[in-house]
């Protein structure tokens, strides 16, 4: 029988159950398959600047993505975000009977690199921002989240990465994450998770889901990815082209959301 290695990120945002996605890991690792979670930490991250008085700020690129701006004090406070929503991820799944770890940077082997200078734009003007402490990953050396898994534990890896020349641990994208995973240990399948049913022609309409695409179709995909699909459809492009057999853009609002978007209800891409 061939082993079947999967990795599942699954968002942050304030609302997202967290329930039914450990409940359908702890049995499939209960059947012999292999997961590893990486998240996101919006939510807590909003939540504890909001606590504190510092102000949340989002800043869109020129080629029209939307990120969050990480100066050096919300640079802490998103660490403890990422680090409180993964420590709930591994109780739920201790809960269950599942033996799981959260993996910083350190031990899970994810490098990434500072972007100190962002550019925004503003009314279509061009704006420079400078003292940013997010990134983007430049590696994952998968040995030790492999290791893991052969142990039998679910690694759950928050959206951190190392970064050597500041010596911290900063913020990075982590569906961009998960995709630098899934090549990094060779993962069958890697599902992306969102609020919605996966990337779809009229945002407004789960009607018109993309049921399916491919490299060679990646101009007319981009074409339909709005807000933070956009980033998204960028995780799953570098995913496809790292190796990875197939991505899967899904629904995690539903019960069972890996074995929906296993059996097709879900964006299905391909190399």
């Amino acid at each position: 029988m061939t082993e079947f290695i999967g990795v599942v990120k699954i968002g942050g945002a304030e609302g997202n159950r967290i329930e039914p996605l450990m409940s359908e890991i702890a049995d499939r690792a209960a059947a012999g398959e292999k997961w590893v979670v990486v998240h996101g930490a919006s939510g807590i991250m909003d939540r504890l600047c909001r606590e504190r008085g510092v102000e949340i700020r989002m800043i869109t690129s020129p080629s029209g993505y939307r990120s969050r701006f990480v100066g050096e004090a919300e640079r802490a406070i998103f660490e403890e975000a990422a680090m409180t929503y993964g420590a709930a991820v591994k109780s739920a799944l201790e809960k269950l009977g599942v033996r799981a770890e959260q993996m910083k940077p350190r031990a899970s082997g994810v490098k990434a690199k500072r972007k100190d200078v962002l550019r925004e734009n503003v009314n279509g003007r061009m704006r420079v921002v400078r003292g940013n402490y997010s990134g983007t990953v430049t590696g994952v050396e998968g040995s030790a989240v492999i290791g893991a898994l052969n142990g039998g534990i679910v690694p759950v890896l928050p959206p951190l990465g190392y970064d050597a020349e500041s010596s911290l641990d900063i913020n990075i994208d982590g569906d961009r994450l998960s995709a630098s995973v899934s090549n990094a240990i060779r993962a069958g399948v890697l599902i992306i998770l969102s609020n919605v049913p996966g990337l779809m022609k009229d945002v407004n309409s789960p009607e018109s889901l993309i049921s399916s695409g491919t490299l060679r179709e990646w101009e007319a995909l981009e074409h339909y990815a709005k807000g933070n699909m956009k980033r998204k459809l960028v995780a799953c492009k570098e995913a496809l082209e790292g190796g990875a057999p197939k991505v899967y853009l899904a629904d995690g609002r539903s019960e069972a959301p890996i074995e929906r978007a296993l059996r097709g209800e879900a964006t299905c891409l391909t190399r």
